[in-house]
């Protein structure tokens, strides 16, 4: 089904949805600003910027490949966001990335299970480290807009494929920003020393 699930209708040119399309670089921009704001997460920026990159290939152009360049680096960026801080952490680095590639070429079907797994893995594994407000509010913003988007779905009840206001989109905004102020913002040191 690919993005034709994601409600905004798909159009020639390059930008097969502008909406969903455009809106993904929320993703590189957050991408950047963490890489240069904060070094320190530097794999969480570099996930980030990625993850734009696989959504607008997979929005956009929608070459035959970019199904499986959007649930890669979807997937990276959680594994990134799970292991940050833990002793498992450079694991999820390139390793990480080309495990999941290597997955997803060769079973696609398992990239959304191991996506929903992997958000739980990546929620627990930040809030059980810290239940401070830059953690918690950061992580409600996504739910929310993770909410939002399913309802916003093909099929779904607040689906207009034709409606500049796609709610996919709306989540692609607020998951950026979600994250990007969640590495922003946590004073408490993400990566160990012994990490690094």
């Amino acid at each position: 089904m690919g993005a034709a699930a994601d409600c905004e209708a798909i159009g020639p040119g390059w930008l097969g949805q502008p909406v969903n399309s455009l809106t993904t670089l929320a993703f590189i921009v957050a991408g950047v600003l963490v890489l240069v704001a904060r070094p320190d997460r530097r794999w969480v920026g570099t996930a980030l910027a990625a993850t734009g990159a696989g959504s607008l290939l997979f929005h956009g152009p929608m070459p035959p490949w970019s199904e499986w360049a959007h649930d890669v680096t979807l997937a990276w960026l959680l594994l990134v966001i799970a292991g940050t801080g833990t002793r498992w952490e450079r694991q999820t680095h390139l390793p990480g990335l080309a495990g999941l590639a290597l997955l997803f070429a060769v079973a696609p079907v398992s990239a959304d299970p191991l996506a929903v797994v992997l958000t739980v893995v990546a929620v627990i594994s930040i809030l059980r480290r810290d239940r401070s407000p830059a953690t918690v509010w950061p992580m409600t913003l996504i739910g929310a807009a993770a909410i939002f988007g399913r309802l916003g779905a093909s099929g779904g009840p607040l689906c207009d494929p034709d409606s500049l206001l796609q709610l996919h989109g709306i989540w692609h905004l607020a998951a950026a920003a979600g994250v990007a102020w969640w590495a922003l913002a946590t004073t408490r040191p993400i990566e160990s020393p012994a990490l690094r």
